[in-house]
């Protein structure tokens, strides 16, 4: 064993694993080309599903030497961490929910007098659940455009993904809890730069159907002038700051007068800075 902890045992355990994902991924990138060289006579369309197919697979055997390149986060017998030395611990091994499949990966964990914690995963920032941000940030997207059903389907139409409903859910909710926090670091950053000379709100909000879940709740008994509704009012907002379009008094004439030429003309304006969206159906239409 050297002066940092490391057994050569150890080393050359995983230098060899690591041998091992790079012969896997050549092997596969070789199926890859072998397959391209001899379907000459397969449909376009046929080829591009099967290319899009393998390099999934070929992206999750690449995504597993990057974490097998870390050598299991093993950073000697001791480190020195804010709460002082952290003795390093048995290895541990989580799930990892990649864009191109599930994979494990397998860290060693190290202990303070107050806690017990994986370096690993502070250095590649992974998250705490086993979706990975990049995952999540799609699922989230998905979510925006379709109910978490027909979401979840899209997701598995598109790369073979199976995700359930409530994990759809759960990442959108978590995901909208750091609103408030991203926006708050992101203002801090901005408040730094040049400040605008206006800040913009604006609103809008419009009746939606409701679904039956929701409908349920509303009062059996009406009481007098009331009128049962169906909706609920989706409400959207937003802020921004904006520098002020300073125009002279001719130019402002020439706008009123002879409109199309000002439109034809190219004119820097201002552009909105800092923008962040609300929205809600929290309440019922009125």
């Amino acid at each position: 064993m050297d002066r940092n902890g490391f057994s050569l045992h150890a080393q050359e355990h995983g230098t060899l694993k690591i041998e091992g994902c790079i012969e896997a991924c050549r092997q596969h990138f070789d199926s890859i080309l072998a397959d391209v060289i001899s379907n000459l006579h397969q449909e376009a369309h046929h080829m591009e599903g099967s290319l899009f197919q393998q390099l999934m697979k070929l992206g999750l055997l690449l995504l597993n030497l990057y974490f097998v390149n870390h050598h299991d986060g093993d950073y000697g017998e001791t480190i020195e961490t804010d709460q002082g030395p952290a003795t390093r611990g048995r290895p541990s091994e989580r799930s990892y929910f990649s864009i191109f499949g599930k994979l494990k990966i397998r860290r060693y964990l190290y202990a303070t007098n107050s806690k017990s914690f994986s370096p690993l995963d502070v250095l590649l920032n992974l998250p705490v659940r086993c979706y990975s941000y990049f995952l999540a940030e799609r699922v989230n997207l998905l979510n925006i455009q379709d109910a978490y059903d027909e979401s979840m389907q899209l997701l598995e139409k598109f790369f073979g993904l199976k995700l359930c409903v409530s994990a759809a859910e759960t990442l959108s909710q978590e995901s909208a809890a750091q609103y408030d926090a991203y926006y708050d670091v992101k203002s801090d950053v901005a408040a730094s730069e040049r400040v605008e000379a206006y800040r913009v709100v604006s609103f809008d909000g419009k009746g939606v159907p409701m679904i039956k879940r929701e409908a349920a709740k509303i009062k059996a008994r009406l009481g007098q002038g009331e009128k049962r509704q169906k909706k609920k009012e989706a409400l959207v907002g937003v802020t921004y700051s904006i520098k002020a379009h300073v125009r002279r008094a001719q130019e402002v004439a020439a706008h009123l007068v002879f409109p199309e030429q000002q439109e034809a003309a190219t004119v820097s304006r201002p552009r909105a800075q800092r923008l962040r969206y609300l929205a809600s159906v929290a309440r019922s239409k009125r």
